[in-house]
């Protein structure tokens, strides 16, 4: 059994390193979405935004199916009350965030995160319903601007609301740690990026104004 988690923890980590918004707008419409991109995410916004819809259509399944494919795995293993299903569920998100194939450059890890949960279904629909409804709230509803924080808050409550469920016992705890791991990794890796944006942002007005001056 713990082998079988193991190597489930891998796949999902390499998975998660395929960058699927980075090889697809190079092989099909020859554009380097990282280099022309202002926050240089690997991720299927930007692919839309550069390298056009269907291409960024073809991302978005891409990074949802490297989520689906390995949760579907474990679950056909039997391998949802182990101990390690937290880290088999974190993997393809890590993967994506920190992929290996990219000296640990990675991106968002929004639509990967979606593809784990929807990896749950049927046996656990929950989760993926919560993040839907807690992201369409927060972009229909009230919204909140810019999209890095509102992903950031989106998550904060995906895991707060993983609490509830693993105390109205809707979820084994085995599931609740995986969305409290992936929704940390989310939080993380989109709170440097707009620091990172801030710093690029508030460097280039100091140029300009050099340059004025």
């Amino acid at each position: 059994m713990i082998g079988h988690q193991i190597v489930m923890v891998i796949v999902g980590i390499l998975c998660g390193s395929v960058l699927f918004s980075r090889y697809l707008p190079k092989w099909i419409k020859k554009v380097d979405v990282v280099a022309l991109s202002d926050d240089h995410n690997p991720g299927t916004a930007n692919a839309m935004q550069h390298a056009g819809i269907p291409v960024g259509i073809l991302c978005l399944l891409g990074d949802i199916f490297k989520g689906v494919l390995p949760m579907h795995m474990a679950l056909r293993l039997g391998l949802e009350s182990g101990c390690l299903f937290p880290l088999i569920m974190a993997g393809p998100v890590l993967g994506h965030a920190y992929s290996l194939f990219h000296r640990g450059r990675g991106g968002k890890a929004i639509a990967v995160s979606f593809g784990v949960l929807i990896g749950l279904m049927p046996i656990h629909t929950e989760p993926v319903f919560a993040l839907c409804s807690i992201y369409l709230f927060f972009s229909l509803v009230v919204r909140i601007r810019p999209h890095t924080r509102r992903t950031r808050i989106t998550y904060s409550l995906l895991a707060l609301s993983s609490l509830y469920m693993l105390y109205a016992r809707w979820i084994p705890w085995q599931v609740c740690g995986g969305i409290l791991m992936l929704s940390c990794v989310v939080v993380r890796k989109n709170s440097l990026r707009q620091q990172a944006l801030e710093l690029q942002t508030a460097g280039e007005t100091e140029k300009t104004t050099t340059v004025s001056a």
